[in-house]
């Protein structure tokens, strides 16, 4: 009941920019973007709102059509949750028919993170990996959820399903990320755009994976 009340709410109220109360009444910040999906808000602080805090919908007090207040204090909140939710990545075969109805493999990369409404396996994403390989070429420029370029695709690895993004010259910077992060490609415009902003990249995918 909690849950559909809290997305009920969401769907009619919660915007972008919209202020963020804490348990006192204190400001915690400003809504930058959120995810009925994952059940999350991301919430930008400081002066410069280029801190942020990630915080899930279960924090959620109530919503009215103006601001967003939440069940625990600003200094929990600045302790715990100033990193994003992990985002696991795991790939799917999946059986899938043709245009001409026969059977074929599709390879699926999917994206899961813990709920933020009840600490379940939360499914965020879904791309087929082939339809996304076909697509991708070296050169390509990559941008984040806020339109923001992270860089140049420099290569990109089909069988593990990563990109790899690198900016600057004197100190170049690589980002490995996968897939499941893509969000679309224009092929004409030569751009690639993501679903998640720079601020989960850099944290989440600035070291090749374990595996990889």
């Amino acid at each position: 009941m909690n849950q559909q009340t809290v997305v009920e709410n969401i769907d009619q109220y919660l915007a972008d920019d919209m202020p963020v109360y804490d348990v006192n009444g204190d400001k915690v910040g400003k809504v930058k973007m959120f995810s009925t999906a994952a059940g999350y808000l991301m919430v930008s602080q400081g002066a410069f709102e280029k801190d942020y805090l990630y915080l899930p919908f279960r924090l959620i007090r109530s919503i009215d059509p103006h601001d967003v207040f939440l069940t625990e204090s600003k200094e929990m909140l600045t302790t715990d949750y100033t990193n994003p939710p992990k985002i696991n990545t795991l790939t799917e075969q999946r059986l899938v028919r043709t245009p001409d109805g026969a059977l074929t493999s599709e390879t699926r990369q999917v994206q899961m993170v813990q709920s933020g409404y009840d600490y379940l396996p939360a499914k965020i994403s879904s791309v087929d990996v082939g339809d996304i390989a076909r697509r991708l070429a070296v050169g390509m420029a990559v941008y984040d959820a806020e339109e923001k370029r992270l860089g140049d695709v420099t290569q990109y690895d089909t069988p593990r399903g990563l990109l790899v993004v690198e900016s600057g010259i004197f100190k170049p910077r690589a980002l490995f990320v996968p897939f499941s992060a893509v969000q679309s490609i224009d092929s004409d415009a030569f751009t690639i755009h993501l679903s998640l902003p720079r601020d989960i990249i850099v944290k989440e995918h600035a070291m090749l994976p374990a595996d990889a």
